[in-house]
């Protein structure tokens, strides 16, 4: 399979302007020969949270739906983070990263767990109780978005339970780089899997201050080398052929599932 990744620029509460630069992302990854496109987290909207509760309850349009629409149309998987209603807590909706197949279905959804309380996520964001792992006909990917990162125990989980790809959604600003870079290529490493990371570029008005997003999205291999890397601080599109055995080669030759000591962790 050859997975895309979106490195997207997000207008924030821009909807419509954004739709359409994903759904120009969409069909370049098809023109690649992609099976999967992923893009960034919350790569419709941003975050300005007033904003896409007011986008959620006008109805102008469903975000499932355009996206499907624009799975179906390209004959592409797709994947990114973008709000979703929460119907416990009408004021805090999830931040939901939704796989849709080339049929434009939902494949497998994944609502964020770990909230960034630095700038106050906890506070706007309903807070996801499951890992996610998806079957799917190039095998079973599991899904991450962007704080996700820093726990580790979050990927351990979805490789026990047969995960061979993660895909992972972020907004990672500087001056965060150095951690950026090297936590993709340690969750990679430590689970030896495919890793996909779809990184924001841009800038973007928080009530924290400004951020400028860097980008450095990345397709790391199960050996943590990186399949395709792509530039900081502009658009970008970049892509690599993805295959299951290099999985099984790099976990035959260092068996770290089967030396784990869970009695004494």
């Amino acid at each position: 399979m050859r997975i895309a990744v979106a490195q997207m620029q997000t207008g924030t509460g821009r909807f419509s302007e954004n739709l359409g630069r994903a759904k120009n992302f969409a069909a370049r990854a098809k023109d690649v020969g992609a099976d999967i496109v992923l893009f960034p987290e919350m790569f419709l909207c941003g975050f300005d949270y007033a904003k896409n509760l007011e986008f959620l309850r006008d109805g102008e349009f469903s975000i499932e739906d355009e996206l499907s629409n624009v799975a179906r149309e390209n004959g592409i998987w797709i994947c990114g983070s973008n709000p979703h209603a929460n119907p416990e807590d009408q004021k805090r909706p999830f931040n939901r990263m939704t796989l849709f197949n080339s049929d434009g279905a939902i494949a497998a959804y994944y609502d964020k767990v770990h909230l960034f309380g630095l700038f106050g996520e906890d506070r706007h964001v309903g807070a996801g109780n499951r890992a996610c792992i998806a079957e799917t006909p190039f095998g079973k990917i599991g899904l991450a978005i962007c704080y996700d990162l820093r726990f580790p125990e979050l990927f351990r989980r979805m490789a026990l339970d047969g995960a061979k790809i993660v895909l992972f959604s972020a907004c990672f600003p500087y001056p965060r780089d150095s951690h950026f870079d090297t936590l993709v290529r340690a969750r990679a490493m430590e689970e030896q899997c495919w890793f996909a990371a779809a990184n924001r570029v841009g800038e973007e008005r928080l009530s924290s201050g400004l951020l400028k997003y860097f980008g450095s999205s990345a397709i790391l291999t199960p050996n943590g080398d990186y399949a395709a890397k792509a530039p900081k601080d502009e658009e970008a599109l970049i892509f690599s052929d993805v295959s299951l055995e290099d999985v099984e080669k790099v976990r035959r030759h260092i068996d770290t599932f089967s030396d784990r000591r869970p009695d004494v962790y």
